[in-house]
């Protein structure tokens, strides 16, 4: 659309009339005119146009005057602005809002993107989570159908209480139950992922995560710097800067005066049937003026730069903001990464205990040497080490999803789908 500000104007006008010429006399006349205008990038403004006339008069004032009279004329004018309008500014400014307008959409796609990125993180560990949950509790009824048998086969032999029974029981029982409600919520998960992946809803997936995360191999400020050239909400503050900029530029023009060149040539043709014959005149024509416009009152123009610098200011002040804003993200998730990290070993000696205590008490508990009580606790405490120890993979993988969302780096193996207009008749 801007680009079009420097296409040809065609216009064109043709009359007829019957009038009273200077001298009195009535007269005929008939008029056909054209032209062709185009402003040019650096700002002048370049013309063509050419006319026909035709007077026929009742009577002639002079012998020497042809009537009827044809004159034709033809002219190339061009105006140069000197001052205010100089190198178009108002083009060149339009260009730059055009491409502003571009980088607030690519923002807004960028964002809305990352948004549903953002959603589908969590809804996807909330999922992996709900798994680790659900295969948890069935190593633990595994481990209480163990016990259930072994104490079953004790008691039948005299050798284990009836409360033995009742209380793996009871600890099996709600196992079970806990192992259905997790279930139901796996489903409903299960919906949503496949609601925002666009697949058919009951398509069966598996929230798989990596097992082992590890930093970026690049520096802090690499990071950092890659952070901030996927930002949406930089890529917005840098459009508005190029707003605030433009803004800037064309008050500043509006407060210069007008001075403009304006040059003109051309060819004038006067021909027609005098009393003692023909005549036909040809001369051609050309000038040179200045022409010089001042506003006397310049505090609207004033209050319009005042506004755009007050604007430029409040968009660096925000860039500034999210890029601080960005660095503290990104730090915060590295140290996290780090001490979850450091955390996954300690969750993996913990479990590494829990199981030989659990073994051990196993071999008391088969020599008589301790009771089932402790027994089902030190299970509990196992499976316990066990969920914590895969709840603790999740969460890396969850800070290893939201940095790789800031870099931007999710979006590197995906196949966006393509929007493009068609216009009228394209397939």
């Amino acid at each position: 659309k801007v680009q079009s500000q420097l296409g040809w104007q065609l216009n064109a006008q043709a009359g007829f009339a019957h009038d009273v010429s200077l001298f009195g006399v009535p007269t005929d006349s008939l008029d056909v005119a054209g032209g062709l205008s185009r402003q040019i990038e650096s700002g002048g403004v370049l013309s063509f146009s050419a006319g026909v006339s035709r007077d026929d008069a009742d009577s002639s004032f002079s012998p020497s005057i042809p009537n009827p009279a044809t004159k034709t004329s033809l002219d190339v004018n061009y105006r140069l602005p000197l001052g205010k309008g100089a190198d178009n500014p108002v083009y060149a400014q339009a260009l730059i809002n055009s491409k502003a307008g571009e980088l607030i959409a690519e923002a807004q796609r960028r964002g809305l993107n990352d948004q549903l990125a953002s959603q589908l993180i969590d809804v996807f560990i909330a999922a992996a989570t709900t798994q680790a949950r659900i295969k948890n509790v069935e190593e633990g009824i595994k481990r209480s159908k163990r016990l259930q048998d072994y104490i079953n086969d004790r008691a039948g032999l005299g050798l284990s209480e009836e409360k033995d029974v009742l209380q793996v029981k009871a600890q099996l029982v709600a196992r079970q139950a806990e192992l259905r409600g997790l279930e139901m919520l796996w489903q409903q998960q299960r919906v949503s992922i496949n609601r925002l992946m666009g697949m058919h809803w009951d398509e069966d997936i598996k929230p798989l995560y990596k097992d082992n995360i590890n930093l970026p191999d690049m520096s802090f400020e690499n990071l950092v710097q890659e952070v901030n050239a996927h930002s949406a909400s930089l890529l917005q503050t840098r459009a508005r800067l190029q707003l605030a900029d433009s803004a800037i530029a064309l008050s500043r023009d509006a407060r210069k005066d007008q001075l403009d060149l304006v040059m003109f040539a051309g060819n004038r043709t006067n021909s027609g049937d005098i009393a003692t014959g023909s005549v036909s005149d040809s001369e051609v024509v050309g000038g040179l003026r200045v022409e010089f416009n001042r506003g006397i009152d310049r505090s609207g123009y004033d209050a319009e730069l005042y506004q755009a610098q007050l604007d430029r200011g409040a968009a660096l002040e925000d860039q500034r903001q999210v890029m601080q804003d960005l660095g503290y993200d990104v730090s915060s998730l590295i140290a996290e990464i780090r001490a979850g990290k450091d955390a996954l070993a300690a969750y993996q000696l913990s479990v590494r205990s829990e199981l030989a205590k659990l073994k051990e008490a196993e071999e008391r508990y088969r020599t008589g040497r301790t009771d089932t009580d402790q027994l089902i606790q030190f299970e509990a405490q196992l499976s316990a080490a066990e969920l914590a120890l895969e709840l603790q993979r999740i969460e890396l993988a969850r800070r290893d999803r939201r940095l790789n969302l800031l870099r931007g780096a999710i979006w590197k193996n995906i196949q966006m789908p393509n929007y493009d207009y068609l216009g009228e008749g394209d397939q």
